[in-house]
């Protein structure tokens, strides 16, 4: 065990100061059946506009967050081809054209001066 030091009556005495006037401060509270709900009262009383500001932030942060989890799973579920632009410029003149009216087309192509 170690020594007590000479001034300890002298810290246990500020020690016990200090008690008292944390008692005078905050007085007992008196039990009855409104202890919770008034303490509940008073509590609700000191929330502020920050504390509402921060629940709305929570709520529309995990709004975010569940719209990001869905899009990613609807994304990678649904078919990702596209049904656009899947052939050349070329290709789709090539369908677009009738094969009976082909060489009208090509012939008007070289006496335009296309051919040479």
């Amino acid at each position: 065990m170690q020594p007590i030091p000479p001034d300890s009556n002298d810290a246990e005495r500020q020690l016990d100061a200090l008690f008292a006037a944390y008692r005078e401060a905050c007085p007992a509270p008196e039990p009855s059946p409104n202890f919770m709900p008034r303490l509940w009262e008073q509590i609700e009383a000191r929330r502020s506009v920050s504390y509402t500001f921060g629940r709305l932030t929570r709520l529309f942060v995990s709004a975010a967050a569940a719209i990001c989890i869905l899009l990613g799973l609807l994304q990678a579920y649904l078919p990702s081809q596209p049904n656009f632009y899947t052939q050349t410029y070329f290709e789709v003149l090539d369908q677009e054209i009738p094969t009976e009216n082909s060489q009208y087309v090509e012939a008007m192509w070289i006496e335009d001066g296309g051919g040479s």
